[in-house]
């Protein structure tokens, strides 16, 4: 997707939450429990609009980052979630009821991890002082129709001038809105973010670091400033009160908190927000530069996959595992293009690898993603008492992602368990925003599940809440 089209998804998908926050389910302040179904809304709308990342290694990235600053605020009434969509804008957004959204742009234009967990940080702030609330309540209604109509003006603007023209209209009317935050918002997001970033392990300095670097490229874009600055305002001013709240309190010590290779975790964000070609020639200038740089031929492995090289991937994949033979990124992705292949034993070989190397290192940490392909490649080969295990585990450890639920249903559905296989399958294809589907599935479940059973009464729950009978 081109460069100019992912941003205006992206500019159109804010616009679309910011319209939709402005007609609250009731007059006055809103409650908690009214703020999360208007958030579950915002999220089924976007859910259409964006491009989703849907790679389990980045997906576990953000959220571990997330999950470990939602534990360092106490009690909430809010069950954050964290996404990450393709746009090379570096920004982050939070909307009602704990759904924060993360660009691919944010990786890449990162350093390192303490910058993006500021950025998280920041995010959850506006959350938990439920900011987005109170924008709601000063905010003037705007009914359906006129909603609906100012979105499919701005879906419908083609390429070009005419996406341009989409965008800043967008933008103005956000800003003519004033559903933005105040400077208030943001100094006192600052100031919890901080210290939710020290508690955490993080390095308070990285979200002043982050911010230094949108505030310079801000002065220097000319009319079109970052977008990120478009609802995050003052910032001049928050950097320097974060710099003394940080010099006159507690001197935070490291080594402060990091998870694996982030510049591998660059690599994977940069390929899935760019045409293969292009990360072809990034990742392939970087290798000329430096032939031993294992990291760039990582990425070159990954576009070579995207483009559909499959044989050109495992050259480039066989050649940094010689670089680095115990590299357990390079023989996942390795393992993964081989199963891609259909070289099954090949594929099983190179993920097993990864799976021993973390049991040596540390028994309780999983590379989830390796154990989903290995639990792909039993399955391929009809082993489907050894592929579910697998895939149990990874629902076990990462259950919002939505792949493995398709692949539970698949597999249950082989060893004839068919209420489970509809079950999963549901789940699904709830998770993925078709709730006709989802229903169709639920309801079949009910002709193999128990009486009684808590998969039952799971079944029936969900076929309530979508609007079905039972």
């Amino acid at each position: 997707m081109p460069y100019r089209k992912k941003t205006i998804i992206w500019v159109t998908s804010l616009f679309l939450c910011l319209l939709f926050i402005r007609f609250p389910t009731v007059s006055g302040a809103m409650t908690i429990e009214e703020e999360k179904k208007l958030g579950k809304k915002i999220l089924f709308e976007m859910e259409k609009k964006v491009d989703w990342v849907k790679d389990l290694t980045l997906q576990s990235f953000i959220n571990t980052i997330g999950q470990s600053l939602v534990a360092q605020v106490g009690s909430t009434p809010f069950d954050f979630k964290f996404y990450l969509i393709v746009g090379t804008d570096p920004n982050a957004y939070a909307i009602p009821g704990g759904h924060i959204f993360l660009t691919t742009g944010l990786l890449v234009s990162t350093e390192n991890e303490q910058e993006i967990a500021g950025v998280v940080s920041h995010e959850i702030s506006h959350v938990m002082a439920r900011h987005v609330a109170q924008m709601i309540e000063r905010s003037k209604r705007l009914n359906i129709a006129s909603i609906a109509a100012i979105i499919a003006g701005a879906l419908l603007g083609g390429g070009g001038k005419a996406s341009e023209a989409v965008a800043v209209t967008a933008m103005a009317t956000v800003e003519a809105l004033a559903l933005k935050y105040t400077r208030e918002m943001e100094v006192e997001a600052d100031q919890n973010g901080l210290q939710y970033m020290i508690r955490a392990g993080y390095d308070p300095n990285g979200f002043i670091t982050f911010m230094s670097k949108i505030y310079k490229l801000s002065l220097t874009s000319g009319p079109g400033i970052p977008t990120y600055l478009s609802t995050h305002p003052a910032i001049g001013d928050r950097i320097s009160l974060m710099e003394n709240l940080l010099q006159t309190g507690p001197k935070p010590s490291g080594p402060f908190k990091t998870f694996g290779s982030f510049r591998k975790i660059q690599a994977k964000a940069f390929v899935e927000e760019r045409e293969p070609h292009v990360a072809i020639n990034h990742f392939q200038s970087l290798i000329d530069a430096s032939p031993q740089e294992v990291d760039a031929h990582y990425g070159l492995g990954l576009a070579y996959r995207k483009m559909g090289r499959l044989d050109k991937a495992l050259e480039v994949f066989h050649h940094a595992l010689l670089l680095a033979p115990k590299d357990v990124d390079i023989l996942r992705e390795l393992g993964i293009t081989s199963f891609l292949s259909g070289k099954m034993d090949q594929a099983i070989k190179n993920l097993e690898a990864v799976r021993s190397l973390y049991r040596n290192g540390d028994d309780r940490k999983e590379d989830l993603l390796s154990l989903y392909y290995l639990g792909k490649c039993y399955q391929e080969k009809g082993d489907f008492s050894r592929a579910l295990p697998l895939f149990l585990r990874v629902k076990q450890g990462f259950p919002e992602w939505v792949e493995v639920y398709h692949s539970l249903g698949s597999v249950y559905g082989r060893m004839d368990q068919k209420g489970l296989s509809h079950l999963h399958f549901a789940r699904y294809f709830k998770l993925k925003g078709e709730p006709k589907n989802a229903l169709l599935h639920y309801r079949t479940s009910l002709e193999w599940l128990g009486r009684g059973s808590p998969e039952r009464e799971e079944a029936q729950r969900e076929i309530r809440e979508l609007g079905g009978s039972k």
